[in-house]
């Protein structure tokens, strides 16, 4: 069943909403600071190549394209993924409208949205994530497309589409998986043979092709990459751990989603969309199965808030209209209480004690398995600006005639570009580390007469042996830093080249 026509102001409403993502985000850009992974990002950006250690060109490509036309503040880097959070709003929006959905589904996937905590915390970030979370939504949106119109051009965009979001994130692997799982469960399943399916295919692959031929010829670092992962991060992460996350991540949303998967398995003016409810219950398998993170599950909301809401617009037609409203308002504005929790609007100080008073724990655990003051991604945004300050103390300690004898090495990805991006003001070389991607340009031997060492564990105890003296310049002092209690050393006078050690472990790095 579809409503009738749809009036004028329902597009100008999916256009506000997306608005007011963008206003949203854009409110707190700036207010903290750079990342950690966008650190590493920009260092990315630096770097052009057809593939990277940790993900997909494209994030590299967006990093480069913001400095070199916006700047390198963190709000210059973010304007571009709050943009595609508001992309993301806008086509969850037309999903609802090509499918029959009038204001009221249009409202409450728009408020859903927008104030859903696992969107406003993803939405701004120079991260490839808010990216992924858009090509997932476009595909299931052109796909849903072609299920009203059949015009088969909606097929071939697929390509494009798939395509780079392969380059974005290879996580939309499982989405495409469970996408077909779920086809082939439901009566759609024919659109399986249409050959403008495999013509997408083809176009998609050739627009992936670089970076597999890449990977190819770099001995397949990502899998290295994910083992690594696997080993230190998702072996902590449990099938209770994962589906609470998946309830609590859109805070009362979850009183949007949960009666409108219920209503795509059984309201049968819903039938021809039932497929998108298996490869949401598909996709939630295969995560917990290979153990992935809850947020690897976080693209597929929009589209199942948008069937949502048309879901319910369908059965409550008969329903006062203002009383829907308000009740709908009621159910999800609760939201808006968690949003400095998400999104950087509150100073600092003022934030933690607002974290307290609401007494979300479970947001405050940081990969370390603590409780913290603060999140972890905005425990991800301070200390920076101190750490490449001492480090550019410990520089200036050098004779300047032999500064050209000094290394910079540090121990993490964040710390490698922070320094390289903050330490410009200070003039400081680039960095060395063997963290990440920034393996892949690291130099093949290092200046070692002045090795200025940020250690965030302990790392430095195993080069001390080889220098006469090892001072400690200072260590970063904010307790809401992850980099907290970081020590920078400046080692001096080498007892012997410290090299094959480092081209050992570079090596070793490398394979």
């Amino acid at each position: 069943m579809r409503f009738n026509s749809t009036p004028q102001t329902t597009t100008l409403l999916i256009f506000l909403f997306a608005l007011i993502s963008l206003v949203l985000h854009l409110i707190g850009l700036n207010n903290y600071g750079i990342g950690r992974d966008e650190f590493l990002h920009i260092a990315l950006g630096n770097h052009p190549a057809p593939g990277y250690m940790e993900v997909p060109p494209f994030i590299a490509w967006i990093a480069k394209f913001s400095i070199t036309f916006f700047g390198d503040s963190a709000f210059a880097i973010r304007i571009i993924p709050a943009t595609f959070a508001a992309l993301t709003i806008l086509t969850a929006g037309f999903i609802v409208k090509e499918i029959g959905g009038r204001n009221f589904a249009i409202t409450i996937n728009g408020v859903a949205l927008c104030l859903s905590p696992a969107f406003l915390a993803s939405g701004y970030l120079l991260q490839p994530v808010v990216f992924d979370q858009f090509w997932w939504v476009l595909t299931y949106f052109l796909l849903i497309k072609y299920t009203y119109t059949r015009q088969s051009k909606y097929l071939l965009f697929l390509g494009p589409v798939i395509g780079l979001g392969l380059l974005t994130k290879y996580a939309i692997l499982f989405v495409i998986i469970a996408m077909i799982a779920g086809l082939l469960l439901t009566t759609q399943r024919k659109l399986l043979v249409k050959k403008q399916l495999y013509m997408a295919v083809l176009i998609a692959f050739l627009i992936f092709l670089p970076n597999i031929i890449w990977q190819y010829l770099h001995h397949w670092p990502v899998l290295t990459h994910m083992k690594e992962l696997t080993s230190t991060q998702l072996v902590h992460n449990t099938a209770g751990g994962f589906i609470k996350a998946q309830l609590i991540s859109n805070g009362t949303a979850l009183l949007l989603w949960i009666p409108g998967l219920l209503l795509l398995f059984f309201h049968q003016s819903l039938k021809q969309l039932r497929w998108v409810g298996f490869s949401f219950l598909l996709l939630l398998a295969l995560l917990i199965y290979f153990k992935g993170k809850p947020y690897y599950a976080f693209g597929v909301y929009p589209v199942l808030f948008a069937l949502s809401a048309y879901g319910i617009e369908l059965v409550t037609q008969r329903t006062n209209n203002s009383l829907k409203y308000v009740i709908a308002f009621l159910l999800l504005l609760p939201n808006a209480v968690f949003m400095p929790m998400f999104i950087p609007i509150l100073p600092i100080d003022r934030a933690v004690v607002y974290f307290k008073s609401l007494h979300m724990d479970d947001f405050l655990y940081w990969e370390d398995g603590k409780k913290h003051q603060t999140t972890q991604d905005y425990g991800d945004m301070f200390g920076w600006e101190e750490m490449t300050a001492i480090t550019a103390k410990a520089y200036a300690m050098i004779p300047e005639n032999q500064r050209k004898g000094t290394t910079i090495f540090v121990e993490n990805y964040g710390e490698a570009g922070a320094i390289d991006h903050l330490g410009k003001k200070y003039k400081l070389p680039p960095v060395v580390s063997l963290s990440s991607s920034f393996t892949l340009w690291a130099p093949e031997r290092i200046p070692y007469q002045y090795i200025i060492y940020v250690d965030d564990k302990g790392q430095v105890e195993k080069t001390k042996p080889a220098y006469a003296k090892a001072e400690l310049i200072g260590a970063v002092a904010n307790k809401l830093s992850r980099e907290y209690d970081t020590k920078i050393w400046l080692l001096t006078g080498p007892k012997a080249d410290i090299n094959p050690g480092y081209q050992s472990a570079l090596k070793d790095k490398r394979q």
